[in-house]
């Protein structure tokens, strides 16, 4: 590496960075991001909604999964195993919730809605976020009725929740 080049820390990324762009140039991509949506506006409340029951259904789909294996491996006794195919699909999505709030600003269930947090999540914030998450898929839902601002998502991340632009 030269002197005169830049150090990898220094380099402008753009926000979306893991998003497929279209043009075949990608240096210029780089050299001079332009943002995808300007204008960001509050997600409507259904989607505040649909990202709590999506956390649920991505826990209950991998709980599902495990039982539906046992089954077919042709272990009887599948409600013995209940309790554990349900610590598998929440242990499940702790750890993809953890990870996508650090890389994409939301929970699996916020991303399958179209929301995200503005601001990325202090890590300190971390647990407090995926406890808030997991709290309001256990109540179906019901503490997003107070909508993007005063969500308990976006309390305790200490960010907005806006909407994903479309591409």
């Amino acid at each position: 590496m030269k002197g005169d080049e830049e150090s990898p820390g220094q380099r402008p990324f753009p926000k979306n960075w893991d998003v497929l762009q279209d043009s075949d140039d990608s240096a210029a991509v780089m050299d001079n991001p332009t943002p995808v949506s300007v204008a960001v506006s509050s997600p409507p409340t259904i989607n505040v909604l649909a990202a709590s029951w999506a956390d649920a259904v991505a826990a209950l789909g991998v709980c599902t999964a495990a039982l539906v294996g046992l089954t077919t491996l042709g272990h009887n006794g599948s409600l013995a195993a209940l309790p554990w195919a349900a610590a598998l699909g929440l242990a499940w999505w702790i750890a993809a919730a953890a990870i996508l709030v650090v890389i994409r600003q939301g929970t699996p269930g916020m991303l399958l809605a179209g929301i995200v947090f503005a601001d990325p999540v202090p890590p300190r914030r971390l647990a407090l976020v995926i406890g808030a998450a997991a709290v309001s898929g256990l109540l179906i839902g019901l503490p997003g009725l107070f909508g993007a601002r005063r969500s308990p998502l976006a309390l305790a991340a200490a960010s907005t929740i806006e909407s994903i632009p479309a591409s």
